[in-house]
């Protein structure tokens, strides 16, 4: 394929990486971009990244997108949310999806969620992927291809280390990190880890052919002893300052399957769990296998550097939904996709941390 028209929903973190990774395609031309930012409408979309200008104006009209004839639309817009992809659906336009994760293992996917996006996708003869990093790539596809040279698996683990201290404040109130109470942190009620993990596990019980699987959320929490000051607040002594979450999945009562995230507020907290930063890969059983996947900007500029991969992901399997039947797509059926800019003309950009964490560092 060449020449693919991608149009993009949604211009923050991520989408601004969505934004370069699309540009930095030679077979692949931004042709509509939606905010739901009326700032952002009227600028042209390369501008919003510090590149020379593209001529593509980002608006907040989806009619407008729509109108370019887009191939495809890389979503990047509000989680929780699939309501925004519906027209683009109906319309033919394949989806790479920042949404809802239970999308990972649609037989599980509650049908309030399922039908409707199943609707739209079928009547316009398009397809959607829920394309994260995680979940979704080092969930899905990072432990089936480990699995490839594994003669048997007693039990994996998936894992993320990730100093958190660089997020936005909304963000830290939603994780429950800073904070002396979680009473009013989304992550710390019940189903939550469930709803976003347990589609991951469940596919690749699937995959590894054992369906029957029971999913139990986790958690644990750090207080810290000190005050100090991350970029978002000041943490007062005795707040949460790490935590370690996650979902397991047993098989016949046995532990076989875990993902578990551990972040934190400053390196010296909870020394005592993982503590390299980066995504992984535990297989016990013949052989053990232990693979550790670090990021790093290397304009050393990105404290998040999964953003990167989060938006590539949803960028480099575009040619692999475009080609794929309609209807809801997993990973595993488009595990035909990787980067198609190998040594390529390189423009660094100058937008590097969220605007909300813009502000505060601002005083704002």
């Amino acid at each position: 394929m060449s020449d693919l028209r991608i149009a993009l929903c949604g211009v923050g973190d991520v989408g601004h990486y969505a934004i370069r990774g699309i540009l930095s395609r030679s077979d692949m031309t931004l042709c509509g971009v939606q905010t739901f930012t009326p700032d952002k409408a009227g600028k042209d979309a390369a501008e919003l990244i510090g590149w020379e200008l593209c001529g593509t104006i980002v608006t907040t009209s989806p009619d407008d997108v729509l109108a370019q004839r887009p191939d495809a639309l890389l979503y990047c817009g509000k989680s929780r949310s699939y309501e925004p992809v519906l027209p683009y659906l109906r319309a033919g336009v394949d989806v790479a999806y920042l949404g809802i994760p239970e999308l990972l293992h649609p037989p599980s996917c509650p049908p309030e969620i399922l039908g409707p996006i199943e609707e739209a996708a079928l009547t316009g003869g398009a397809s959607i992927v829920y394309g994260g990093i995680d979940p979704g790539f080092t969930t899905q596809l990072l432990p089936l291809v480990l699995s490839a040279v594994t003669e048997r698996i007693d039990h994996l683990t998936l894992y993320e280390v990730r100093d958190y201290d660089p997020l936005p404040l909304w963000r830290l109130n939603d994780l429950g990190l800073g904070v002396m109470d979680t009473s009013s942190s989304r992550f710390h009620r019940a189903g939550v880890l469930e709803r976003t993990w347990g589609s991951s596990l469940r596919g690749l019980a699937d995959v590894f052919g054992c369906p029957d699987l029971h999913v139990e959320e986790f958690r644990e929490t750090l207080r810290c002893t000190e005050t100090f000051d991350v970029p978002a607040k000041r943490v007062e002594a005795g707040a949460i300052a790490a935590i370690r979450f996650g979902v397991t999945g047993t098989v016949g009562g046995t532990e076989r399957l875990r993902i578990e995230h551990v972040n934190r507020l400053r390196r010296d907290i909870g020394e005592q769990w993982r503590h390299e930063q980066g995504y992984g890969v535990e297989i016990r059983g013949i052989p053990d296998y232990d693979l550790h996947l670090s990021l790093r900007d290397p304009a050393g500029k990105q404290d998040r550097p999964a953003l990167f991969g989060t938006a590539m992901y949803n960028v480099n399997l575009l040619p692999a939904l475009i080609a794929a039947e309609p209807g809801i797509r997993t990973p595993f059926e488009l595990a035909v996709a990787g980067c198609r800019n190998v040594g390529g003309a390189h423009q660094d950009d100058n937008w590097t941390i969220s605007p909300h964490l813009h502000a505060r560092q601002a005083g704002g």
